[in-house]
């Protein structure tokens, strides 16, 4: 690629997300477009294992959620308790569903609740480590022995990763390989199997050995 191509494209795409990747490559536009190409195919191989992440993570809360509070719609009991944030969500999905004319049944809103609320419910909330945690959401995770706020602190770092991802951000500094290794870890709390097929299908490792050079 010729360097008057690589600025371009540069106006093209975005000169301030561009400007980013220049910045680390010594202000060579050929390096910054090469790097933010890789950081493209880098976060769509990462974008696989967190999304059986977030499908596994939010099909086990949910079940012990149903079993813990008796009903479907669990976040609507009044025991649920949930703190303002997680029922902010609740109705931002709810809201979501009206706007495209999609029936509101329980399955739905869990559909389209957000990774963060899943992660949220293993956090501190209203007393979630007592209500819910010790009661059944430990059951959610069967292969795991550690204590609840290192699993939640494991699983937010991992929803900051996906959030990037989803936004399009720089992922090319983070240890990309322990982020990987870290969804495989936690996947395998919930179930050895599926976090086994993650890690023998993921493409991660073939791209992080394609990483061009930077200065």
């Amino acid at each position: 690629m010729e360097e008057t191509e690589a600025i371009r494209l540069r106006r093209v795409l975005s000169q301030a997300r561009l400007g980013e990747y220049a910045a680390v490559c010594g202000g060579d536009p050929v390096m910054a477009l090469r790097l933010f190409c890789w950081n493209t195919e880098v976060a769509g191989a990462l974008y696989g294992p967190l999304q059986h992440l977030e499908l596994a993570l939010r099909s086990v809360v949910d079940q012990q959620m149903r079993q813990l509070l008796g009903r479907a719609d669990w976040w609507d009991a009044p025991e649920a308790n949930l703190h303002f944030a997680a029922q902010q969500k609740i109705n931002d999905a709810r809201g979501q569903l009206r706007r495209q004319a999609i029936p509101n049944t329980p399955e739905e809103v869990v559909n389209e609740l957000p990774f963060g609320f899943w992660v949220g419910l293993l956090g501190s909330g209203n007393r979630y480590d007592q209500r819910f945690w010790r009661t059944t959401l430990h059951r959610a995770f069967p292969h795991y022995r550690g204590r609840r706020r290192d699993l939640h602190q494991q699983l937010d770092y991992l929803r900051v990763l996906r959030n990037k991802i989803a936004h399009h951000g720089p992922i090319h500094h983070r240890h990309l390989q322990a982020d990987h290794e870290t969804v495989v870890e936690v996947l395998g709390y919930i179930d050895l199997g599926l976090a086994d097929l993650v890690r023998r299908y993921s493409p991660v490792g073939a791209v992080l050995n394609r990483r061009p050079p930077t200065p």
